[in-house]
C-alpha cells in the first residue's frame, strides 16, 4: 500500500500519466472482485482512485512510484505464464492524446487504475486482449515473479504513437523507437500473436 505521503509528494508527477489535471475521475465499471464489473461513484481525488485500486487488488498488484516514470505497477504474487493479471475499463471516450488507449481506428479511451498506470517495454511481460469493458484484459506472457513490474508493449494496442518517438524502456532488445502498430506491425505479430487489439489483426 502506498503511504500517503507518497501520493501527495507524486501527486502533480500523476497528472502527467492520468492526462487529466482535474482531481475527479468517475469510474466506469469497478467491483471488489477486480475482474467483474459494477458501477462505482466518482472519485473525488486521485488518492481515493489509488486507493480504491490499490484495495480492489490487493495481494495482486501493487500501484507503486517510480524513480523515473512517475508511477508503475509492480506483481505482488507471482503469476504464471497466461494468467490474467489485470483488467482494464473504459473510464470515458476522448480524443487522442499521449494518455489515451485505442481501441478501434477513430475511437480512444481512458481507461481506470490500475491499470493506467501500466508503463511500456519493448520486453513485455503482459499482453493484451479486448475485453467487454471497452478496454484491455492484461496476461502473463511468461512467468512473472513477486516484485516485479509489470510492463505492456503500447505498440500493440496503438496503431501509430506521435507523442514520444525515442523509446527509454530500457530493455535489452528495445527497438530504440516507439512508433506503434503502423511501424513495427509484423514485428510485434510475430511476437506477441494474439496478444495484440483485435482492430489491428
Amino acid at each position: 500500500m502506498i503511504s500517503r505521503a507518497k501520493v501527495h509528494a507524486l501527486f502533480r508527477r500523476s497528472i502527467s500519466l492520468t492526462g487529466s489535471t482535474s482531481s475527479r475521475t468517475t469510474a466506469a465499471t469497478i467491483q471488489t472482485n477486480p475482474f467483474s464489473s459494477f458501477h462505482l461513484p466518482s472519485f473525488n481525488s486521485i488518492e481515493e482512485e489509488i486507493d480504491e485500486a490499490s484495495k480492489r487488488y490487493e495481494n495482486l498488484i501493487s500501484i507503486e512510484p517510480t524513480s523515473d516514470r512517475g508511477w508503475g505497477l509492480v506483481a505482488s504474487q507471482t503469476f504464471s505464464e497466461g494468467d490474467k493479471v489485470l483488467t482494464a475499463k473504459a473510464v470515458e471516450s476522448v480524443p487522442r492524446d499521449s494518455h489515451s488507449v485505442q481501441k478501434d481506428w477513430d475511437h480512444h479511451v481512458r481507461i481506470d487504475l490500475p491499470a493506467r498506470f501500466i508503463n511500456h517495454s519493448c520486453d513485455a511481460n503482459v499482453g493484451i486482449q479486448d475485453n467487454d469493458f471497452g478496454a484491455y484484459d492484461f496476461f502473463a506472457l511468461r512467468t512473472i515473479p513477486e516484485g516485479e513490474e509489470l510492463a505492456f508493449c503500447y505498440e500493440t494496442s496503438e496503431n501509430t504513437i506521435s507523442a514520444f518517438e525515442e523509446c527509454m524502456c530500457g530493455a535489452k532488445n528495445c527497438r530504440g523507437s516507439v512508433g506503434g502498430f503502423k511501424k513495427h506491425g509484423d514485428e510485434l505479430t510475430e511476437r506477441y500473436g494474439k496478444y495484440i487489439a483485435s482492430y489491428l489483426k
